[in-house]
C-alpha cells in the first residue's frame, strides 16, 4: 500500500468515526505511521485531505451501488436494490452517518472546496435513480428528489436511533407514490 493510500485510509476511518473537526493532521499523521513531510507531500492543507476523502467516499459508494444494480435489470428491483443498500449500510459495523451529511453540517464553510466531491456523488445518485425511473416510464423530478430525502432522512434517523427505523414502513410509502405516478400517466 502505498503512503497516500495509507494516509487515505486513515483519513477516511478516522473521519467516518468522529468529526472532521476534532480529528487533526497530527492524529493522521501518527496513525496513518508516516513522517510529516511524507503527508504534506500527499496533502497540503487539511481541506485536500478532507476533499480527496470525500472524493474517495464516492467512488466506493458508485461502485458498492452498482455491483447491487448490475445483478437486476427490471427498474422497480433495482430501486429496492438501492433502498436496501441503504438499510444493510445502517446495519454494517461502518455505519456511523453519512460522510457528506456531515461534511456539509460541520465543514463546508470552513472547507468550501468539498462541496463538489458531495455534488458529484449527490448528482450521480440523482441520474441513476432518474434513469430508474424513465426505465418505469416515470419521468417526474420530484419523486426522483423524494425517493433521495427518503434516504437522507433515513440516513439521519438509523444515526440518531441507532438503526432504530420501520424499514418496510419506509418501502410501501416509496410503492405508494410510484404507483400514484403510474396510474397519472395512465
Amino acid at each position: 500500500m502505498s503512503k497516500k493510500s495509507q494516509i487515505l485510509d486513515t483519513a477516511l476511518r478516522l473521519f467516518n468515526v468522529h468529526s472532521y473537526s476534532t480529528i487533526g493532521i497530527d492524529r493522521i499523521i501518527e496513525e496513518s505511521n508516516v513522517a510529516k513531510m511524507t503527508f504534506y507531500k500527499y496533502f497540503p492543507s487539511k481541506e485536500k485531505l478532507i476533499y480527496e476523502c470525500l472524493l474517495t467516499r464516492s467512488m466506493e459508494l458508485k461502485k458498492s451501488i452498482l455491483a447491487d444494480l448490475d445483478e437486476q435489470n427490471t427498474p422497480l428491483i433495482q430501486l429496492k436494490k438501492i433502498y436496501e443498500w441503504h438499510i444493510r449500510w445502517f446495519g454494517s459495523a461502518e455505519f456511523n452517518g453519512c460522510m457528506f451529511q456531515k461534511a456539509m453540517l460541520n465543514i463546508l464553510v470552513k472547507y468550501p472546496s468539498v462541496i463538489e466531491p458531495i455534488n458529484d456523488y449527490r448528482q450521480w445518485l440523482h441520474k441513476t435513480i432518474s434513469h430508474i425511473f424513465l426505465q418505469m416510464n416515470i419521468n417526474d423530478r420530484f419523486l426522483v428528489d423524494t425517493f433521495i430525502f427518503i434516504l437522507d432522512g433515513m440516513i439521519m434517523q438509523a444515526k440518531v436511533q441507532n438503526f432504530e427505523l420501520n424499514a418496510e414502513h419506509n418501502w410501501t410509502y416509496i410503492l405508494k407514490m410510484i404507483n400514484l405516478e403510474l396510474e397519472k400517466s395512465c
